[in-house]
């Protein structure tokens, strides 16, 4: 791999380094600064990092001919050399893939009883009153409705002859 990536990489600091009419000085620094970039990610092997890093070059080199401050062929050699650098990293192995996530779900633990609706009363006192309240008012819509049957009774038979005499109350 270095065999390749150190004279490709020599190619693009000659390119920096050319007359000064090419390249300005602060870009030629900042070049500098992403072929170093480049360079120390290739040396650790890192594929993904140097393919970031290659893409940061090229896109300098294309802001710095968009300002005029690097020629259309000074720009070219800087591209050439760094597509030279570009085949000596993809070379570099891909990265492998993260080992196997193990997720291990717990189930939940069970619901706990609502609490009562008054804290010092326990739930069941709760369902006993209730049910006590529910048999009440049973009882009061029975004696309701054996009051009503009552009327209905003797509002055909109250001898006023108001009443048909079937016992239904229709009038």
């Amino acid at each position: 791999m270095r065999r390749l990536l150190l004279p490709a990489l020599l190619l693009v600091l000659a390119g920096c380094g050319s007359s000064s009419d090419q390249l300005a000085p602060h870009t030629r620094e900042q070049l500098l600064g992403h072929v170093e970039a480049v360079k120390a990610a290739a040396s650790a092997h890192d594929r993904p990092a140097a393919e970031a890093a290659l893409g940061d070059l090229h896109r300098a080199i294309a802001e710095a001919q968009a300002r005029g401050e690097l020629a259309t062929d000074a720009a070219r050699t800087l591209l050439a050399a760094t597509e030279r650098v570009a085949e000596d990293v993809r070379a570099l192995p891909r990265p492998q893939p993260p080992p196997p996530v193990t997720v291990t779900v717990t189930p939940e633990p069970p619901v706990a009883e609502q609490p009562p609706e008054h804290p010092d009363e326990p739930r069941g006192d709760r369902a006993e009153e209730r049910a006590k309240r529910w048999r009440e008012q049973l009882e009061r819509w029975e004696r309701e409705r054996e009051l009503w049957r009552k009327v209905r009774e003797n509002s055909g038979n109250n001898g006023n002859g108001n009443g048909n005499g079937n016992g239904n109350g229709d009038r």
